[in-house]
């Protein structure tokens, strides 16, 4: 029973064994994920085994289903022990705002204040931590937090308080009185520039200032976590990442930055999770930059056929990226020596070429003309005509037709007919209501077994085969009863030829 997992858990724990206890915690919370009491144990458990990113998730999550004051005075502490006293404040006076009275709550903020410079702050919650603490008869606290004031009276006047925000005018004054004529988003924004250029020192120093002036700005948070993972402060980047979701829980700017981050630290798992999460929230509209990205989390595992899928379905969403090109094509010459001859490969690099030389940057236009040339030597000696083609197995026949598996969308995988006589390709309603598509038009068309039926079409952006990709493809929707195909006006660019269980698909013209 999960009580007693949990209660076993608690044993392991006071036997000194966290180790033990923390899969049967995994185990109580994949059964009960609202089991609030759990998350706060295993945020202790991941503590104690240096696993603090994980401490801080748990504690969110606890916090999600139920408020304390003291789970809020636990995850401040966690701020802390990484380096994050602006995360331990938010989270210290959150503490105190359910519970007035708590001295813990009160000393850990002035601790939290006193590192960040402002002692006029940090001796008021002293000093107030210490009056709970009399309030409870514990005279040892109360005066450990009254010593703790004597060298907060040395510090400077806190900087930050001269730095403001004048959101009403749309502006941000400096401590120098300097008064830049930009709002923060605006700010952020300049600041990206730095970084897209690799300079990451006087970006992390522009954001420093920024959150300075306000710990809340969350695109802030999110470019310096970034910054952070950029310059190998994997701590401080995933607490700035983590302070930005517990401020904006599912702001798909933030997933987009976490799994950026994980890129960064060549978690590809992680990265590939983190975007799927993104494309399957937006799947109606998923934007091209969270394929593209899902798809250099798959080179990192060495999944290459998942990654031309996903750049393959990038470039349908953004045709005129010529970034998105050069990665599918590097990509191909990554999967082994008869791909990196390949026309598909100089295909796109030719396109990038093309949409580089539109962009007017002549020295990306050429680096790539001369890739071109170099693999159009290899092309010519080593591939005979014809050879551009890309091969998938054969799962089962229905009706002497080959059924293979398709990827619609970048969302979901089915089993499909493969009809090159039929004239329209053909999606069931359950298949259409998983990929959300809009009717665009009504038609007329034939089903699988002759029955003509007056059906919607929808629009498809991109359909997957293997390595094999169709953009702009239109399907009718029928019910669920019927079969589903993919016809010729799908495969109007290509030759099939079937072998066994296989099934090639040759590129018309090669």
């Amino acid at each position: 029973m999960a009580s007693d997992s949990f209660y076993q858990a608690l044993a392991f724990i006071q036997m000194d064994r966290p180790f033990e206890a923390l899969p049967l915690l995994n185990e109580l919370l994949a059964e009960q994920p609202e089991h609030v009491e759990a998350y706060s144990v295993r945020a202790r458990v991941r503590r104690r085994l240096q696993d603090r990113e994980g401490a801080i998730a748990d504690y969110s999550k606890a916090l999600k289903l139920s408020p304390k004051a003291e789970t809020y005075l636990a995850r401040s502490l966690v701020w802390l022990s990484l380096n994050q006293p602006k995360g331990a404040i938010a989270d210290s006076r959150e503490a105190i705002a359910l519970n007035s009275d708590l001295a813990g709550a009160h000393r850990l903020l002035g601790k939290a204040l006193g590192l960040i410079g402002d002692g006029v702050s940090a001796i008021a919650a002293y000093k107030q931590a210490a009056r709970c603490y009399l309030a409870d008869k514990d005279k040892a606290n109360a005066q450990a937090c009254l010593d703790a004031i004597g060298p907060l009276r040395d510090l400077p006047p806190y900087s930050a308080k001269s730095q403001a925000y004048d959101y009403a005018q749309g502006s941000v004054t400096a401590a120098n009185g300097t008064r830049e004529d930009a709002t923060p988003a605006e700010f952020v924004r300049r600041v990206e520039v730095k970084y897209d250029q690799g300079e990451y020192a006087a970006a992390l120093k522009d954001l420093d200032w920024l959150l300075g002036c306000d710990p809340k700005v969350v695109e802030a948070l999110c470019l310096r976590g970034l910054v952070q993972a950029q310059l190998g402060r994997r701590e401080q980047a995933v607490a700035d990442l983590a302070l930005a979701k517990q401020l904006q829980p599912e702001d798909a700017q933030v997933r987009f930055c976490r799994g950026q981050m994980r890129l960064i630290f060549k978690d590809g798992d992680g990265a590939i999770e983190e975007f799927s999460a993104l494309i399957e929230a937006a799947a109606d509209k998923p934007e091209a930059k969270y394929f593209a990205q899902r798809g250099d989390g798959y080179r990192l595992i060495e999944d290459l056929d998942q990654a031309f899928k996903d750049y393959s379905n990038a470039i349908a969403l953004d045709t005129e990226n010529a970034t998105l090109y050069e990665l599918r094509a590097k990509m191909q010459q990554e999967t082994g020596a008869s791909k990196a001859v390949s026309e598909g490969a100089i295909a796109d690099y030719q396109q990038a070429a093309t949409l580089w030389l539109n962009e007017g940057d002549w020295k990306k236009h050429q680096q790539v003309v001369e890739t071109v040339r170099s693999l159009r030597k290899h092309t010519h000696a080593k591939t005979p005509k014809g050879t551009h083609n890309a091969t998938v197995p054969i799962k089962s026949f229905n009706n002497n037709m080959p059924v293979v598996e398709v990827l619609f969308d970048g969302i979901a995988t089915f089993d499909v007919m493969i009809d090159r006589n039929a004239t329209h390709s053909i999606v069931t309603q359950q298949m259409a209501n998983r990929l959300k598509l809009d009717t665009v038009s009504y038609r007329y068309v034939y089903l699988a077994d002759g029955t003509p039926m007056e059906l919607s079409i929808g629009r498809l952006r991109s359909v997957v085969i293997g390595s094999t990709v169709i953009t702009d493809v239109y399907v009718a929707i029928a019910p669920d009863t019927a079969t589903a195909v993919l016809g010729k006006d799908c495969f109007s660019a290509y030759s099939i030829r079937i072998s066994g269980n296989e099934m090639m698909f040759v590129r018309r013209g090669t």
